[in-house]
């Protein structure tokens, strides 16, 4: 029986360890297809979270030149170490030291069109963002995905020509240079006074932006939409990230915005509440006589960046007299 119980053991062990070694396989294969994409007849491959290491070079370079000094100098003043080991030693964190710092010393300057941009998601709970861009300098068909800093993500869009100083070992941005940015493809907006200005948008959006007025059918309002240069807007829509913007001028107005963004809601919105009024990915406000709604997405499945910027912004108080 002891026998059997411990085979019985064993079998129950090797099959938890199968079921575990299953799920890893396939979220591993999960994570390696969101690292992957098609742009323009090109294969872009990302790397793993954690890979914006800018400095890692420098660091690891000045580390090893610190362990060679602490290896050097005791030859210096304790005659009974071997010398051969002492000196071998040295050497060899000299050469690596010298390796990774002469790797970030040196810059290899790579100039392109931007692809793609991307957010992948790392750590336990899927809370790490890693910034990524494709850029195709023309000589390959696959491309391996950049990792930048978020200002540097902020500063480019998809079609953007840049220039990228990357260091010779492990191919860090150094600086990243905006030669040009795409044209427009849509119709211009006149310069107006807009409550939401590109700023904003710029800043909710993490992308360079332009604004393309759209068609509202009712009185009083105006209507316009924050999308990258070189998106274009089809019958008032746009892939993220966009942020569309309804302005009112008046109560009425401002009821019949709200009425039809938050078509649905449980809750009604009223001219004068105070706050944000959330339904799902829209927020509206009251903004003095009148309201302003918003609505966007800064990826397929973010939409926080707009949220804080609804929260953020100072309506004016209705006009009491």
């Amino acid at each position: 029986m002891d026998g059997l119980a411990e085979i019985g053991a064993w079998v129950v062990v090797v099959a938890l360890v199968g079921v575990g070694a299953v799920f890893a396989v396939r979220d591993e294969r999960r994570a390696r297809a969101r690292r992957r994409s098609q742009v323009a007849g090109k294969e872009i491959v990302y790397g793993r979270g954690g890979s914006y290491r800018p400095r890692a070079g420098l660091w690891a370079g000045l580390l090893l030149t610190w362990m060679a000094v602490g290896v050097a100098v005791p030859m210096l003043f304790v005659p009974d170490l071997p010398p051969l080991w002492g000196a071998a030693a040295t050497a060899a964190a000299v050469v690596a030291a010298l390796y990774f710092l002469l790797g970030y010393a040196f810059t290899t300057v790579v100039e392109g069109r931007v692809l793609e941009r991307k957010i992948l998601y790392s750590g336990e709970n899927d809370d790490i963002k890693n910034y990524w861009i494709a850029v195709d300098d023309g000589r390959r068909t696959r491309i391996a995905g950049t990792p930048v800093k978020r200002d540097d993500y902020a500063r480019v869009v998809a079609g953007a020509l840049v220039r990228l100083h990357l260091t010779t070992r492990g191919r860090q941005v150094k600086r990243l240079d905006v030669l040009e940015l795409p044209s427009s493809v849509n119709t211009a907006a006149p310069a107006l006074d807009r409550w939401v200005t590109p700023a904003h948008a710029a800043r909710a959006l993490g992308s360079p932006v332009e604004v393309v007025p759209l068609v509202i059918d009712t009185p009083n309002t105006r209507g316009y939409v924050y999308v990258p240069p070189g998106v274009e807007v089809v019958n008032g829509t746009a892939w993220p990230p966009a942020l569309y913007v309804t302005e009112a001028f008046d109560p009425a107005a401002a009821a019949e915005i709200a009425r039809r963004a938050t078509e649905g809601c449980r809750r009604t919105w009223h001219h004068g509440d105070k706050g944000v009024f959330q339904f799902g990915m829209t927020y509206v406000l009251t903004w003095g006589n009148g309201a302003l709604v918003l609505r966007g997405h800064v990826d397929v499945n973010e939409v926080g960046p707009v949220s804080r910027l609804a929260h953020t912004l100072e309506p004016p108080r209705p006009d009491r007299r």
